[in-house]
């Protein structure tokens, strides 16, 4: 038994946010739950796994057929404009607001101490998207929309020495002050999110 308790207990540990002690809690929480309760858990997860594809465009985590994202094929969006987010649920904060444009998911942010800055996220082909919709003209403003923390910070200035010779004519801005200093995106409330955008710099 304790090694059903600590498999699942390792699989529970990769979830975000989740340390040794509240991942052992939901191992024994599953032990004491009724079938009909772990088999429906275990078919969601399946379901959904099953379901989720990547944008081609924007390389948000989506519930839909393989292609383009909703946002991404929306002819009433604003497709000029293109929010450059860490995670895809950031997305899902944007939608609290009035930005009308379009998304790009890095993938993670850029540790300080990184050396290869290209390694572990999007960036590359945030790159190749950015110098084809610079050189069609279909792109006006990048808004680089990252945590207000230190490697949030970081991955901003990163991002901009990255762009700078491919943009061209395209604006590149970040998000305000709207946002305490170490707010996730994923966290914010939508009066400081709005703010942010509207005083983006």
């Amino acid at each position: 038994m304790n090694d059903s308790i600590d498999r699942l207990t390792k699989l529970f540990l990769k979830l975000p946010g989740i340390g040794e002690r509240q991942a052992r809690r939901f191992a024994y929480f599953m032990m004491t739950q009724q079938e009909g309760y772990v088999d429906s858990l275990a078919r969601a997860l399946i379901a959904v796994r099953a379901h989720a594809n990547t944008c081609s465009r924007c390389l948000r985590i989506f519930e839909g057929n393989p292609g383009m994202c909703s946002i991404c094929s929306d002819d009433h969006r604003d497709q000029t404009k293109v929010a450059v987010v860490e995670k895809s649920q950031d997305i899902e904060s944007f939608a609290r607001t009035d930005y009308n444009g379009v998304f790009f998911v890095l993938g993670g942010l850029i540790p300080i101490m990184q050396k290869e800055i290209l390694q572990g996220t999007n960036a590359q082909k945030l790159i190749d998207r950015v110098a084809t919709e610079a050189t069609n003209e279909s792109l006006q403003e990048i808004i680089l929309a990252f945590p207000l923390t230190p490697n949030g910070e970081h991955t901003d200035s990163a991002l901009r020495e990255l762009l700078a010779p491919v943009a061209g004519a395209v604006m590149i801005t970040s998000l305000g002050r709207g946002l305490s200093t170490g707010t996730e995106l994923e966290y914010a409330d939508p009066a400081s999110l709005e703010a942010s955008l509207k005083k983006r710099e």
